[in-house]
């Protein structure tokens, strides 16, 4: 399989949001996603957002959302790994992987101290892929949100 890795231009935001999307379906959480495809064309416009999408036979597989955060620690760029999807069809044929690869690079070339991305507790699947990869789970920190419904009263 012949797979291409390249950064989604403003025209082919659509097509990488409705990959987006068929992760959130996914995860069953389609119920909490508001993102709509114009703001998501506007976030990757504006480079908040940098977008890949994988391609086999010019065929949209995969798609791969990442954003930077600061470490005080360093002061130094984590790029964070917002969304990693191939389609099921797919899966098991290294497009992953070269997702990661593109993440890699990426990382090196913005001098980023770490990369990181989060993975639901049921998605055995996907921590076997990340683990193989190299990617460790965190032991050291717990994860706690706050909700808008609770910050925004």
């Amino acid at each position: 399989m012949d797979i291409e890795i390249k950064p989604t231009s403003p025209d082919e935001t659509g097509t990488a949001y409705s990959l987006t999307k068929e992760l959130m379906k996914h995860h069953n959480a389609l119920d909490i996603f508001t993102m709509t495809p114009e703001r998501f064309r506007e976030l990757v416009s504006s480079g908040a957002v940098l977008s890949f999408m994988a391609y086999e036979n010019n065929q949209p597989v995969g798609v791969m959302n990442i954003f930077y955060k600061y470490t005080t620690f360093s002061g130094r760029k984590i790029l964070y790994i917002e969304d990693l999807y191939v389609r099921e069809k797919y899966r098991g044929f290294g497009v992953g992987r070269k997702l990661l690869d593109k993440a890699r690079e990426t990382a090196v070339s913005n001098d980023c101290e770490q990369i990181e991305l989060k993975c639901a507790v049921w998605n055995s699947s996907s921590a076997g892929f990340y683990e193989s990869y190299g990617l460790k789970p965190e032991n050291e920190w717990q994860v706690y949100t706050l909700a808008k419904d609770f910050f925004n009263r």
